[in-house]
């Protein structure tokens, strides 16, 4: 983030503090209950949110060298995306062009040159053509002479790895990543290493576990004993950068920067600042490190949450892992808090409480992602 940014975002938090007010909108809104609970609209965000967008699958560490592989299934799609011989990531659907057998069953692994069909021992190189076919003889449409894996779309974009599952949809990823790449650049992610990567299946609706990130209203009430101490109660920046959002929350810290020269001003030390890419990936970026989630739909009622943290370099000591680890486990203390709030609302989702969920002015974050998604889906309002 440039430092003209950082100083307008800065002089926007100072304002509100001596105002005594939070960043809104005009009018309070209402996201309306069949929004989590109707199976056809689950399709809908599975196929056109999921299928047919870029994603994030990995990050540039976690493929290093090439050969190396890993497989991702949360999409809906089963993907085996690699690293070629020259150095660039590919991706394909991790189908057999055979019978149709999932060729890769591991999640991951190293220095691979070909893909060997465990059923009837198809080959295929990292640059998915079919090499060798047991016997084909018996195939007199000579199938390892045009006949490849399926390829889908993939780019390396500011340290990450992003696909997208349907091959008949336009990949965009630049034009997808345009409103907020300038500030995902700046972060340097392409040197970063992934620590700790932990996934966990969350009993609620695969929005809901968006939404308990994109506002500061719960901050003071949901996470009193853990990270309440560090923030300003219910303030924050909610800007859209179209799908995608940027939230600022300050730390109280941000006060000590009054009086001070603004050349010396730098935002990261004093906020948690937080890109939703739409429409699955959050990225919290604090002051050394980056902590990046991602949730899928399993169900009406069931998330696949994935979550990793990108530090600069590798821990090279037992000290500087336990450093790490404090920070993870800070992390995913208040994003536990989180998923319990999250889960007691879909608990009381179809008691016929409420008809729609009230936002408040300042719970805007939720009304972006939602407005958002309806527009990606032709949702009218």
């Amino acid at each position: 983030m440039d430092h003209a940014t950082q100083v307008a975002l800065i002089r926007r938090i100072q304002e509100h503090l001596r105002t005594d007010t939070t960043h809104m909108e005009a009018e309070e809104s209402r996201i309306p209950m069949e929004s989590y609970l109707r199976a056809d609209r689950l399709e809908a965000e599975r196929e056109l949110l999921f299928q047919r967008r870029p994603l994030l699958v990995a990050h540039t560490s976690q493929l290093p060298e090439p050969g190396d592989y890993l497989t991702h299934d949360a999409s809906g799609l089963p993907l085996l995306v690699c690293r070629t011989a020259s150095g660039e990531p590919t991706a394909f659907l991790n189908v057999c062009r055979h019978r149709g057998t999932r060729l890769v069953e591991e999640e991951c692994g190293r220095r691979k040159h070909a893909f060997v069909c465990p059923y009837h021992g198809w080959t295929y190189d990292t640059e998915g053509s079919l090499r060798a076919v047991p016997h084909e003889t018996g195939f007199p449409s000579r199938p390892s002479e045009s006949v490849g894996l399926v390829r889908v779309s993939i780019a390396e974009r500011f340290g990450l790895l992003w696909a997208q599952g349907r091959k008949d949809s336009r990949f965009a990823a630049d034009t997808f990543l345009a409103p907020i790449a300038s500030e995902l650049a700046s972060h340097g992610l392409e040197t970063h290493v992934v620590f700790r990567p932990q996934r966990l299946e969350l009993k609620l609706n695969w929005k809901l576990a968006i939404e308990i990130f994109l506002e500061a209203y719960h901050v003071r009430h949901a996470h009193r004993t853990s990270i309440y101490p560090l923030f300003i109660d219910n303030v924050g920046l909610m800007d859209r950068l179209a799908p995608h959002i940027r939230c600022v929350f300050p730390k109280r810290t941000l006060r000590d920067l009054a009086g001070t020269p603004e050349e010396t001003w730098r935002l990261r030390p004093h906020a948690n600042i937080l890109y939703f890419i739409f429409p699955n990936t959050l990225m919290l970026v604090q002051p050394d490190h980056v902590n990046v989630t991602t949730v899928f739909p399993l169900d009406l009622d069931r998330t696949d949450f994935r979550t990793f943290t990108l530090l600069p370099e590798a821990p090279l000591s037992e000290k500087a892992t336990r450093h790490w680890d404090k920070n993870v486990d800070l992390f995913m203390a208040a994003v536990q808090e989180d998923i319990q709030m999250g889960e007691s609302i879909q608990r009381g989702l179809r008691s016929g409480a409420n008809a729609s969920l009230r936002l408040a002015r300042f719970e805007h974050g939720l009304r972006y992602f939602h407005e958002a998604m309806d527009q990606a889906l032709g949702v009218r309002g």
